[in-house]
């Protein structure tokens, strides 16, 4: 396929200019961020490889396949639903000498389900519901209709600041040709039954939104693997590890996600029993906004303390006092009165000690328990676990190579440590395995390449391809396959394959044919293959007229790089001679003097022991000094 990047500022259909390309498009497919020229309106451009939309039991012609495309488009032109993004225009078009069917639809300003998840966000159950019943919405419409999505994925899955959602990608999936045909991404949404027929049916739709929903709560796709066959195999006969820890919403998503496809409910099953279920959940959170930082990022963060400033008063004025005078004076008091007084400080003193014992008491009687080990268990189990022993729980999240994703890193305090009720644990949660940061490896060779890509992680796919300026073996470009408009110094997941392009060396140049051609022409033709023209002396030919190419160096059919030079020389013409004298000299003699002036002896006539009498050449007599063509035949004449 034409690289994705060269396709930006393209014109399709003489109407749609494509700007930036988007994320979420398979292999076979580039989602462009585009202009309508005639409206100056923003619109989403899918372009479809023509072999990509070809369907099992059809015909794989081109014209076939396009044909077949278009009617199946046509079908879905009429559809209106507030949760679909149906499209508003398509066809086929050609560009970079490759063939496409494009399909136009409105631009979306929300945000994508896959890049919430790349970005590390999880959803809550009461968000997840309402995202589940407006897919149901949609997908219920389609199915009413007898239309089957095919390719429900998060994706496709566009959702607002208030939790609602947009289907997207409605007619381009029209069936599946062949698990070629799949992205990776794509295969990870695959039914079970795919393994047996691969048409996608609106079964098949749900259980790729069972996976989705799943997914946006967990950050996990069950079985999912690194091809459609194992994933598949993962699959079959299995029910969908749904735990009871994401709560109430558990129960409709895994009898959506049943292995065989008469047990799944349908959408209208499914959005009845979310909807059943959203009195028992608290009211959805608003869905923050994507920023720049990490989430681990976003849940450490500390909160700088605020200090108030100081109120300014005014100053209250000073009264001055007189200094008091002391007298001596003698106070009596009764003896009845002080023995009351005592008995008064004796009570108080008792009630004092019974209070410090009611407060030691308390101290030494709060419960206190042992953090368990709770490294590797998933954070829902690990909270269930500790919920009754009283403690604050605090979460922090990092990425770990060693726990996956969900799972307790490590407790602070550590396992084994007393706590008191009331007293902080902090779980220090799995974002999953560290992540690898995108090195730029244009010009380096290979094996620098490859080590610089292999020591972050990750996968490297080799490709060759000739180039006029990047000295063989050395790497011309490079993309993630799966987010191809990554930058170098982007974070993605290790094992994540990226593709390097390695020089061949330059494209070889064939060396026209330039002998009998006039030099202009001769000129031009060089400069269409980017052959360098260089001229060299004049040369004599009888052959070549005057003024024409006579000689070419390299010879015709040679291979030159880019800019290789190309030597030429024009015809002078034949190169010619004057006649010696050879009137009077005997035969051998006037051979000599001939040969060495540059002539042939043609006929002889007469006796030729005589001496030469006159010399001819084409019936006319010939004198010394007369100019003649140099290597041509004159003749011979005796008495």
């Amino acid at each position: 396929m034409s690289e994705r990047s060269e396709l930006t500022g393209a014109i399709v259909a003489a109407r749609y200019r494509l700007a930036d390309l988007l994320p979420g498009g398979a292999e076979s497919t580039s989602v462009f961020a585009a202009v309508d020229v005639q409206g100056d309106r923003p619109v989403i451009v899918r372009l479809l490889r023509v072999e990509s939309i070809a369907v099992v039991g059809e015909s794989n012609a081109p014209d076939d396949v396009v044909e077949a495309f278009q009617r199946h488009l046509l079908s879905v032109a009429g559809i209106s639903h507030p949760v679909l993004v149906a499209p508003v225009d398509w066809g086929e078009t050609t560009l970079g000498g490759e063939r496409f069917v494009f399909v136009v639809t409105e631009h979306i300003t929300d945000v994508s389900l896959r890049e919430l998840l790349d970005r590390g966000r999880r959803l809550s159950a009461s968000q997840t519901l309402v995202i589940g019943l407006d897919l149901c919405r949609a997908l219920h419409h389609l199915h009413q209709l007898g239309i089957v999505h095919g390719d429900v994925r998060p994706a496709h899955v566009f959702v607002s600041g208030d939790s609602r959602a947009r289907l997207a990608g409605i007619g381009v999936k029209r069936g599946i040709a062949e698990t070629a045909t799949l992205s990776i991404e794509q295969a990870r949404y695959a039914a079970p039954e795919f393994s047996i027929e691969l048409v996608a049916t609106s079964a098949s739709d749900m259980y790729a939104l069972a996976l989705t929903l799943l997914e946006i709560i967990t950050g996990d796709v069950p079985f999912a693997a690194d091809s459609l066959a194992v994933t598949l195999a993962n699959r079959a006969g299995k029910l969908l590890p749904v735990s009871a820890d994401i709560g109430p919403i558990a129960v409709p998503i895994e009898k959506v996600g049943r292995p065989e496809p008469g047990d799944r409910s349908s959408a209208l099953e499914l959005g009845q029993a979310l909807a059943q279920l959203a009195a028992k959940l608290p009211a959805p959170e608003r869905i923050a906004p994507l920023v720049t930082e990490s989430f681990r990022e976003t849940i450490t963060r500390q909160l700088e303390a605020v200090v108030a400033e100081p109120v300014a008063r005014t100053p209250e004025p000073i009264v001055e006092v007189a200094a008091p005078k002391i007298a001596d004076v003698a106070i009596v008091v009764p003896s009845s009165e002080r023995r009351r007084y005592r008995r008064l400080w004796s009570v108080a003193g008792v009630v004092a000690v019974v209070i410090s014992g009611l407060l030691v008491w308390q101290t030494l009687t709060v419960n206190s328990y042992a953090v368990p080990a709770l490294v590797g268990v998933a954070e829902g189990e690990a909270r269930n676990s500790i919920s009754q022993l009283g403690w604050n729980v605090l979460i922090t999240a990092e990425r770990s190579d060693e726990v996956a994703i969900g799972g307790i890193i490590r407790t602070l305090p550590p396992a084994g440590t007393l706590l008191r009720e009331g007293r902080d644990l902090t779980l220090v949660v799995s974002e999953g395995p560290t992540l690898a940061v995108v090195p730029d490896v244009t010009g380096l060779t290979i094996a620098e390449a490859v080590a610089l890509l292999e020591a972050q992680g990750l996968v490297v796919a080799e490709t060759v391809r000739d180039d006029d300026f990047v000295p063989a073996g050395r790497v011309v470009s490079w993309i993630v396959t799966e987010q191809p408009n990554l930058l170098a110094g982007s974070e993605v997941l290790k094992g994540t394959q990226v593709a390097i392009a390695v020089s061949g060396g330059p494209v070889l140049r064939t060396v026209p044919n330039l002998i009998g051609r006039n030099e202009t022409d001769a000129l031009s033709e060089l400069a269409v293959v980017q052959l360098v023209a260089q001229r060299n002396d004049d040369v004599f030919s009888s052959e070549i007229a005057v003024g024409l190419i006579a000689s070419q160096e390299p010879q015709i059919a040679a291979q030159l790089a880019r800019n290789g030079v190309v030597a030429y020389s024009l015809s002078k013409g034949p190169e010619t001679l004057k006649l010696p004298s050879v009137v009077g000299l005997y035969l051998a003699d006037a051979q000599k003097k001939l040969t060495e002036a540059g002539l042939v002896v043609g006929t002889t006539s007469g006796r030729t022991s005589s001496r030469v009498r006159s010399v001819t050449q084409d019936g006319k007599t010939l004198k010394a000094d007369d100019v003649l063509v140099k290597g041509s035949a004159v003749n011979l004449v005796f008495p």
